[in-house]
């Protein structure tokens, strides 16, 4: 489960550019710091997955909740 789905769109937004900025920094061996927390390199698969929840949440708002699922029955 998705702990940011349910936060508003600005606090997402937020997040989202907090955590952009410590994926850059990590990319070039720096260490960073979010929320009083120290980051370095090892905690790059982290942040990235932390990153990719916030985006689905942002996404999740943009589209009110509803997921779209298109099936094809020609197999294409």
């Amino acid at each position: 489960m998705n702990p940011f789905i349910g936060l508003d769109s600005t606090t997402l937004l937020a997040l989202k550019t907090a955590y952009v900025s410590a994926l850059l920094a990590l990319a070039q061996n720096q260490g960073y710091s979010l929320n009083g927390r120290s980051l370095t390199r090892s905690n790059l698969s982290e942040v990235k997955t932390t990153l990719g929840q916030i985006t689905a949440a942002i996404d999740w708002n943009d589209n009110d909740g509803v997921n779209e699922t298109l099936i094809s029955f020609t197999g294409l």
